[in-house]
């Protein structure tokens, strides 16, 4: 986990890194004047001054859980075993979900596909 954090953190800095504005060009080349500053809005600053807080607090939690379970393992394994089940359960309960969703995409497929099968030009029967 800590190894995809720090990733994700040197992606982060690169995509909030600042660059200069980008001028449309005109027709005629017009000198533009030289400036010094690099203008950057706030939000992008804000944003990723944001994005970098998040992964380094998510950094120091992952590390803080990581030493109690540690700790929890070697010191009262029938607690780590209640542990372990209750930090798995969200995962367990998406995997479950997904797994319904996707089985009902496939049967609505299916029976799409089954109700339209019949060809335009096919006769169906007509009670008189």
């Amino acid at each position: 986990m800590k190894p995809f954090l720090t990733l994700l953190l040197a992606l982060l800095c690169l995509v909030a890194s600042a660059s200069t504005h980008q001028y449309p060009r005109t027709r005629h080349r017009v000198a533009m004047p030289h400036k010094t500053e690099i203008v950057v809005p706030w939000k992008t600053v804000a944003a990723g001054g944001a994005a970098a807080g998040t992964v380094i607090a998510a950094y120091k939690v992952s590390d803080g859980v990581e030493e109690g379970i540690k700790t929890v393992a070697k010191e009262k394994p029938e607690v780590f075993a209640d542990t372990l089940s209750v930090l798995t359960w969200p995962i367990r309960w998406g995997a479950l979900i997904l797994f319904i969703l996707v089985y009902c995409e496939v049967l609505r497929r299916f029976i799409c596909k089954i109700t339209t099968s019949t060809t335009k030009g096919s006769k169906k029967w007509k009670s008189h």
